[in-house]
């Protein structure tokens, strides 16, 4: 009895071993790896440099709940922090995660392969209904050799993109502009150039662009 006592908490233990390394990040040693530093490069490669309250929902759909979190946009990877340690998650174990900041935030992957990006992209949710409206941030580091200089400065250059993803799966990049908008959405093209000019909807802006989203999974 006692055999197969400690034969089951050796499992036991094997099991929580091997789950929480399909969840970080591992090396070629099974080790989990710590954040990566960026050494000597200017600006930010995270969403925000503040840890923030998240949750994190794995590709088995397990949910973790109360963790601090920050999104390292340059590399595509959610860390976490634990007890004063680092530990970066690996996109292909993780469905969502969520964010606090002024509001909440939601960030999914597994949508189809677009602009070159793959189904372990994460974006943000803008608009989570049968068309939603996604949000990709994304982090370039770009070089620059001044003149007459041996030295090499590298910076973080942030920009943002925007997609339609349709109930069939397809994804479709759009621009911030009416023309753009309703050629992704010609099925209601003319409602909703209606709706534009009576509520005076500037697609320029993301505020808008949401609610033109939500009124037309409305109809």
């Amino acid at each position: 009895m006692k055999t197969m006592l400690i034969s089951g908490l050796l499992l036991l233990g094997l099991t929580t071993l091997t789950y929480a390394q399909g969840v970080f990040l591992t090396d070629v040693n099974g080790q989990v790896i710590r954040a990566n530093k960026y050494v000597d490069v200017q600006g930010s490669p995270y969403l925000n440099d503040a840890w923030k309250d998240g949750t994190v929902t794995t590709a088995n759909s397990k949910l973790y709940p109360n963790l601090k979190v920050r999104y390292d946009v340059y590399a595509g990877e959610l860390e976490y922090s634990q007890n004063n340690q680092t530990y970066r998650l690996s996109p292909a174990t993780l469905k969502e995660f969520r964010i606090m900041d002024a509001s909440e935030m939601i960030f999914r992957n597994g949508f189809a392969a677009v602009n070159n990006n793959t189904s372990t992209t994460f974006y943000q949710v803008l608009v989570d209904g049968p068309t939603k409206l996604l949000k990709q941030y994304k982090v370039n580091m770009t070089e620059n050799k001044p003149f007459n200089s041996a030295t090499v400065t590298k910076e973080f250059q942030k920009q943002e993109y925007y997609f339609i993803a349709r109930p069939d799966g397809s994804v479709q990049k759009i621009q911030k502009s009416k023309k753009s908008v309703l050629a992704a959405l010609a099925d209601q093209k003319d409602q909703l150039e209606k709706l534009i000019k009576e509520q005076a909807l500037n697609l320029n802006d993301e505020s808008s662009l949401v609610a033109l989203l939500e009124r037309y999974n409305a109809k």
